[in-house]
Formats: C-alpha cells, sequence, structure tokens
C-alpha cells in the first residue's frame, strides 16, 4: 500500500534529516520506526503524509505516486491516510464531536448527521462516548489522545499513522492509548508507528526499522531486531532503552 523510494528532506540546507529512506508497507502490515531523537523518523512520517515536501524520492500509495507540487492533489490523495499527532492538535474551541466532524464535512462532503453518526461510532470505540460534549481542555492527556485518533478514524483512512503518539502522555496514561491502537492492529489496520515505547513496538509490528542520521541502519521482524542484529549500535540503543 505504501512504497517509499529514495526519500531525501534537508532543512535549512544543511540539516539532512532524511538520506534516501526506501522502504515499502502491505497492505495489514504494522511498521513501527524506532531510534535515537533526531534520526529522522518523524520526518519519514510527515513526508508521506505530504505535510513536509520531499527534496528527492517518491511516495507511492496504492501504487500512485503522490504529487508534492499540486496542494489540492495532495490533500485529496491524503484521505487515504489518517495522522495522529504528538501534541493532539484539536481545536480548543469546539466540543469533541465539532472536533471530529469538521474535517469529514469540509473535506469529504458528508452531512452534519451522516458525519456526527461516524463521530459517535468511534467515540464509543475509543471509550469516550460520555465526552462528546465536552471540550479539550477538560480532558486527560489520555483522553484527548484517543480524541485524536477517534478524530482520523472519522475520515475512514486505509492507513493510519502515528507520530509518537504516547510521547506528551504521563506514564498512567500511556496504556489506555496503546490499547486504543492494538485494537486496530486486531483489526488489519495498515499502519507506520513512530514510537520510543519498545516493548509495544516489539508486540504489534510485523516489522521494525531502526533509523539513525536519517537512514535506516537495519529493517526486519522485531525478533530479529531485539534479538539476532549484530549491528552495534542497534544493540546499543536496545541496551539503553529496554
Amino acid at each position: 500500500m505504501i512504497d517509499v523510494k529514495n526519500l531525501s528532506k534537508t532543512f535549512d540546507k544543511k540539516v539532512h534529516a532524511v538520506k534516501d529512506v526506501s522502504f515499502h508497507v502491505d497492505k495489514g502490515e504494522v511498521i513501527s520506526l524506532i531510534g535515537p531523537s533526531g534520526s529522522g523518523k518523524s520526518t519519514v512520517l510527515r513526508c508521506i503524509n505530504g505535510l513536509e515536501t520531499p527534496d528527492e524520492g517518491t511516495v507511492l500509495i496504492n501504487g500512485k505516486a503522490l504529487d508534492f507540487s499540486n496542494p489540492k492533489q495532495a490533500q485529496k490523495d491524503r484521505t487515504v491516510m489518517g495522522f495522529v499527532f504528538q501534541h493532539f492538535n484539536l481545536f480548543a474551541n469546539m466540543t469533541v464531536l465539532q472536533n471530529l466532524t469538521l474535517a469529514p464535512i469540509n473535506v469529504l462532503g458528508k452531512s452534519q448527521q451522516e458525519a456526527e453518526a461516524t463521530a459517535l461510532k468511534y467515540l464509543e470505540r475509543v471509550g469516550l462516548l460520555d465526552k462528546k460534549d465536552s471540550y479539550p481542555s477538560k480532558l486527560s492527556g489520555g483522553q484527548q489522545q484517543r480524541v485524536a485518533i477517534a478524530r482520523a478514524l472519522c475520515m475512514e483512512p486505509q492507513i493510519m499513522l502515528f507520530d509518537e503518539p504516547t510521547s506528551a502522555l504521563d506514564p498512567e496514561m500511556i496504556k489506555e492509548v496503546l490499547n486504543v491502537i492494538r485494537d486496530l492492529v486486531n483489526d488489519g489496520m495498515t499502519m507506520i508507528i513512530v514510537t520510543h515505547e519498545m516493548n509495544f513496538a516489539r508486540e504489534v509490528s510485523n516489522r521494525i526499522a531502526f533509523l539513525e542520521d536519517g537512514t535506516i541502519v537495519e529493517m526486519g521482524t522485531p525478533e530479529y531486531i531485539f534479538t539476532q542484529s549484530q549491528n552495534q549500535r542497534i544493540q546499543e540503543f536496545l541496551e539503553k532503552v529496554l
């Protein structure tokens, strides 16, 4: 479903955030991107979604290349992907229900009634149906992130992209968010997850890519990356974080 070819991205003409990254994701597959902070994981994810325009390379979704030169077309192509940010990005002046219905109405052209029915379905799925009329400021961090996941699902995406979805949460709130993601994994949703939750990545991923200095150092099954890789840098990283 996703084919990334020779992706490169430089910021301020000197920071090489991503260097010639290539990989693919099959339908129903879960890929986790791990590695130290600043290794390019989030930039790769943002390029796949079109939030960043790569300097070089191609991103194909279902065999069709994203047209980064055409913002309107890129926005249309992005509707097959749901993106969950690290810091929720909910609209503070809108209720939970309004946050969830905004994009389906304005981007997908759904009616108010249809958008609300979809929103209520996904709020129930993430266990927050009783918060539909609440404002984000009245929710915990974990609840806000579950709302953000529901908001992404309201676009009925084929692919979900998670950019460190638990890194801004207190430890006791992480589990509730990971449980929602586990449910999506069990449903067969195609996903790319940038995460520092090593045990979670090992549990849910079909393959794991270790990135450093903007490149994929090695990619393989969780069993291989965690127990069999002979790469010294990967071994050093895992010793520090596990």
